[in-house]
């Protein structure tokens, strides 16, 4: 557990609780944005957390971060990397939009050569659709994904069994996250951070349930 990092999301108020409607539709206690992390020292302490698991898992020429909110994180990482660990990497972005004039495509950044490695960096696993999208384009361009990076792991249902499992399964791409959280529920259950308790026993409950309908 990272007990570390889930302080850190608490702090940046980019692990929130309370009644959040998904995009799944699912309504769930809790909701994870590290967009909100928008201030230069939060998104480089973001960038070193993610940097220290991807030395940790095995590095790779290109970080790519599924837009939008995976945008910065690949950003930070990349910096991180070459700061911190001395390792040369290069960072890429898809656009929503493909831009047809100018510098036109569908993407920003390091385009990977044919059988290059790439890894994919998100804030959240919640049932993966982003994530399949990302690995479709960039085999499409030919590049080989070493694995996928992310955040919190939300350690949820995805068509009959967890989410992360059947992602490995069907793209025989790793997962690997800084966090998991039932992990950060039980480190900050009756926790005090900043003069207040986030995870009350009424919370916890909820949190239950929600695992209950939707864990796995």
């Amino acid at each position: 557990m990272n007990a570390e990092f889930i302080e850190f999301l608490v702090k940046e108020n980019a692990l929130k609780f309370g009644d959040f409607t998904l995009k799944s539709g699912r309504k769930s206690p809790y909701f994870v944005n590290t967009g909100v992390i928008c201030s230069g020292e939060g998104l480089d302490k973001l960038g070193q957390f993610f940097s220290d698991t991807i030395m940790k898992e095995g590095t790779a020429p290109i970080i790519y971060g599924p837009a939008y909110k995976g945008i910065p994180l690949a950003v930070a990482a990349s910096v991180s990397l070459f700061r911190d660990h001395k390792t040369p990497n290069s960072w890429l972005f898809n656009r929503k939009e493909i831009k047809t004039h100018g510098d036109s495509g569908a993407f920003v950044g390091k385009l990977p050569e044919k059988g290059e490695e790439v890894i994919i960096i998100d804030d959240v696993f919640t049932t993966g659709g982003t994530k399949y999208e990302s690995v479709e384009l960039l085999e499409s361009m030919g590049a080989k994904v070493k694995y996928l990076i992310i955040g919190v792991d939300r350690e949820e249902k995805g068509e009959s069994k967890n989410a992360v499992d059947e992602f490995v399964e069907k793209t025989k791409i790793p997962v690997y996250s800084i966090a998991k959280i039932s992990d950060a529920f039980e480190y900050l259950k009756g926790k005090e951070i900043n003069g207040k308790v986030h995870v009350t026993e009424e919370l916890y409950a909820s949190f239950q349930k929600y695992r209950d309908d939707y864990g796995n």
